[in-house]
């Protein structure tokens, strides 16, 4: 699966992101209602202000990454928000989930929350990221 990800994404958006740094996300769920995904891809390039994320629920839906609203939140700290819209649910319904990740570049840690629209759900986890692709640090 990781390998997926992050060759598609290395397929999909890296031609238009040369200056894009790329991590590869392991996450743990706290919640007991899921919607964490357990790897999340994200990248961003300060030079163009794009920022885009890849993970199972965005691959369920779209199948490419997704761009994604991002800001600087310190010097080694980014937030990076985004929805997905028709989420298949087991009820054979189907519903949007918003996630947002807070990166920390210095410890390469990150937390994540999210909402399930329309439910009362706790979607909270965290976890550790990497760097991946060219120029890792």
């Amino acid at each position: 699966m990781l390998k997926k990800l992050a060759l598609c994404f290395a397929l999909l958006a890296l031609p238009a992101m040369t200056s894009a740094e790329e991590y590869m996300c392991d996450t743990t769920n706290f919640g007991n209602d899921g919607w964490i995904p357990p790897k999340i891809f994200l990248s961003y390039d300060p030079k163009t202000d794009r920022a885009f994320a890849y993970d199972g629920i965005i691959a369920s839906v779209s199948k490419k990454p997704v761009e994604v609203k991002w800001k600087r939140r310190s010097e080694t700290s980014y937030q990076f928000n985004w929805t997905t819209n028709d989420v298949k649910m087991s009820n054979d319904g189907s519903s949007t989930v918003s996630h947002r990740v807070i990166l920390f570049l210095d410890r390469m840690t990150f937390s994540m929350g999210g909402q399930l629209h329309g439910y009362d759900n706790t979607i909270r986890g965290s976890g550790t990221g990497k760097r991946v692709g060219e120029g890792q640090s």
